[in-house]
C-alpha cells in the first residue's frame, strides 16, 4: 500500500478554477507497483522510480522503518531499489521522502508485508568424526523443493575435511579437535519461487583415533580361555568382528575372546572394531597357545624315616604362574608340599602313602596325578 503527499511545483490556474501544469512536479513514478510480499530469509527486491526535478534523486526514510534486513540503494539517477533479505516477519510502514538536487521533496507511505520463513537449514548437529578414519555427512534443508548451494561463511572445518557445494562434508580428519563454523545455504525454488537463504553455526568434534589391544596373549590347548579386546579413541559403543582366530576360539561383538584352543601353536588373531560413528580399526594380535598342562613326574623317590627329604615335582605345558596342591591322600607326618611343587621335610615313620597331586596354572587349567610315596 502506498499513500502520497505531493509538493506540486509550477501549477498555473486559468479562469474559473481550471488549472494546467506548467511542469511535472517531483514525484514517484505512477507505474510503480505496490511493494510485493516479502518472506524471512528470501531475497527481496522492489524497484522505485522517480521523475521531474533535478537529478540525481535520493530516497530516505523519514518516519517508521523498513523491514529489518532491507535497505535502499540507488541504481540510477532516478531509480532506487529496496533490497536485502528480511530477517523478521510482520507488517512494516515507512514514510519515504524523495529529494532532488535542489532538495525539493515528495513523500509517500510504503507498507511492506513480510511473511514467515518457509525454507531453513534443518541440520542442527553433526555426527563426530574420528581422526584417521573416512568421514561423510550431509547438510539438509526443509521447505519448498529447491536447488541448494552450500558454503562456509565463517570459521573452518577440521583439517582434512571439505564441504561440497551440494552440502556433503567428507574427507579424513587428521587430528582430534573441535571446529566451530557457520554454513550458509542458498536455495533456489524449483517451482519458479524466490531465492531463499539461511545460515547456521555448527560444531564438528573430531575424536581421537581408534586403537585397541587384547588383555591376554597366552592361551593353553584344550583349556578354557577368556580375554578382552580393549578399545580407546573413537566413540562408544563399539562392535567387534573377527576374520581370523585360532581354532576353538571366537570373538564376540562385545570384544570378548573365548573358547578352548584346540592345538598348541602361535596364531594371529585378526579383528575389526567399529565405533558409533562408523569408523573402523583393525587389530592383529600374536596369540601363543601352549601345550596342555600335564604333570611330568611319573614316580616319587623313596624317603627314609628320620632323614631329611626333598623332591621337586615337574610339569609340562600350561602357562606361567602354576600352583601345586594335594588333591587327595595324606602326606607322611613331617613332610609338606609347597605351592611351587617341592616335597620336603623329615618323615617321622615308615609306610606307603597314596597321594593325588594337583597343579593349576594362571589360566585356571589343572592337571592331577596319583603317585605313591614310600618311606622306608
Amino acid at each position: 500500500m502506498r499513500f502520497r503527499l505531493l509538493h506540486v511545483l509550477g501549477l498555473l490556474c486559468i479562469g474559473l478554477g481550471v488549472c494546467a501544469g506548467a511542469a511535472r512536479a517531483l514525484d514517484f513514478d505512477d507505474e510503480d507497483p505496490e511493494p510485493p510480499h516479502g518472506e524471512v530469509g528470501a531475497v527481496y527486491s522492489y524497484l522505485i522510480g522517480s521523475h521531474a526535478g533535478c537529478l540525481p534523486h535520493r530516497l530516505e526514510v523519514i518516519q517508521g522503518q523498513l523491514p529489518p534486513g532491507l535497505s535502499i540503494r540507488r541504481i540510477a539517477l532516478d531509480k532506487h531499489v529496496v533490497e536485502g533479505i528480511p530477517t523478521q516477519e510482520g507488517e512494516f510502514s515507512a514514510w519515504i521522502a524523495l529529494r532532488d538536487c535542489d532538495n525539493k521533496s515528495s513523500e509517500a507511505l510504503f507498507t511492506f508485508d513480510i511473511w514467515a520463513r518457509r525454507w531453513s537449514i534443518s541440520t542442527n548437529s553433526l555426527k563426530p568424526a574420528v581422526a584417521g578414519a573416512p568421514y561423510a555427512s550431509k547438510l539438509e534443508g526443509s521447505g519448498p523443493d529447491s536447488d541448494v548451494t552450500w558454503e562456509i561463511t565463517s570459521g573452518a572445518l577440521p583439517a582434512g575435511l571439505t564441504l561440497s557445494p551440494q552440502g556433503g562434508i567428507s574427507g579424513t580428519a587428521t587430528a582430534a579437535a573441535t571446529a566451530t563454523f557457520t554454513v550458509k545455504g542458498t536455495a533456489v525454488e524449483k517451482n519458479f519461487g524466490p531465492t531463499r537463504v539461511d545460515s547456521r553455526e555448527l560444531a564438528l568434534n573430531v575424536l581421537a583415533p581408534l586403537a585397541a589391544q587384547i588383555s591376554r596373549t597366552t592361551a593353553e590347548a584344550k583349556a578354557p580361555f577368556r580375554a578382552t579386546l580393549v578399545t580407546t579413541g573413537g566413540q562408544a559403543p563399539y562392535s567387534w568382528s573377527a576374520t581370523a582366530t585360532p581354532p576353538g576360539l571366537r570373538v564376540g561383538a562385545d570384544g570378548v575372546v573365548s573358547g578352548s584352543p584346540r592345538k598348541a601353536g602361535v596364531y594371529t588373531l585378526t579383528a575389526r572394531v567399529t565405533d558409533a560413528t562408523g569408523a573402523t580399526s583393525d587389530l592383529k594380535v600374536r596369540l601363543v597357545v601352549r601345550p596342555h598342562l600335564t604333570i611330568a613326574t611319573s614316580a616319587l623317590r623313596a624317603a627314609t624315616a628320620g632323614h631329611a627329604y626333598r623332591f621337586r615335582l615337574a610339569a609340562t605345558g600350561g602357562v606361567e604362574g602354576t600352583t601345586w596342591s594335594l588333591a587327595g591322600g595324606t602326606l607322611p607326618r613331617g613332610l609338606r608340599l609347597s605351592t611351587t611343587g617341592t616335597l620336603s621335610g623329615t618323615p617321622a615313620g615308615a609306610g606307603s602313602f597314596r597321594l593325588t597331586l594337583r597343579i593349576r596354572d594362571a589360566l585356571g587349567a589343572t592337571a592331577t596325578k596319583a603317585l605313591v610315596l614310600n618311606v622306608r
